[in-house]
C-alpha cells in the first residue's frame, strides 16, 4: 500500500512539472535540444531556480542519461552548455577578476578588461545600468544571463 502512495505522489510530481510550459528558458540554439532530451520525463521548467557549476549540470546529465534519457553525445555537451551558461553560478562583477568574467560570462578578454578597468577608474558598479556604462562591453550580448550577474 505504501508503495502505490509513493508511486501516485512521485507521479503526481512528474505531472506538474510536465504541464510548464518553457517559455521562462532562455532563447538559445541549445534550447530545443534541451527540451525534447528533457521532456519525455520532465518539464522544461524544471531546471528555472537552480544554480550550479558545469561539474553540477554534468553530472545531472550523465545521471538523466543513465536513466534512460536519449540522444547524441553532442546533444548532451550542448545541453551541458546550455545549462551552465543559463543556470550557472551567479558572478559578482565587481569581485571577479578577468579571466573568470571571461570563462563564466563567456565574454571577450576585452569586454572582461574593460569591466574591471571601469570598477578601478569609477569604483563599484551598483546595478545593471552601471554594467551597461562601461563602454566596450556588449550588454546585449549579457541580457540573457542577467539573473546570474551580481553586483
Amino acid at each position: 500500500m505504501r508503495g502505490f502512495r509513493t508511486l501516485g505522489l512521485v507521479l503526481a510530481v512528474l505531472t506538474f512539472f510536465s504541464r510548464l510550459d518553457a517559455q521562462d528558458l532562455p532563447d538559445a540554439a541549445e534550447k530545443k535540444v534541451f527540451e525534447n532530451a528533457c521532456s519525455a520525463c520532465h518539464g522544461a521548467d524544471i531546471v528555472i531556480g537552480i544554480a550550479g557549476t558545469r561539474d553540477f549540470w554534468q553530472k545531472s546529465v550523465d545521471t538523466m542519461r543513465a536513466r534512460g534519457a536519449l540522444g547524441t553525445d553532442d546533444e548532451f555537451r550542448q545541453i551541458v552548455n546550455y545549462l551552465a551558461r543559463y543556470f550557472g553560478v551567479p558572478v559578482n562583477v565587481n569581485q571577479a577578476d578577468s579571466s573568470d568574467l571571461t570563462r563564466e560570462l563567456e565574454i571577450t578578454a576585452d569586454e572582461a578588461d574593460a569591466i574591471v578597468r571601469y570598477r578601478v577608474e569609477k569604483g563599484k558598479l551598483k546595478d545593471w545600468s552601471d554594467l551597461a556604462k562601461v563602454p566596450g562591453v556588449g550588454i546585449k550580448k549579457l541580457e540573457p544571463l542577467k539573473s546570474r550577474i551580481r553586483f
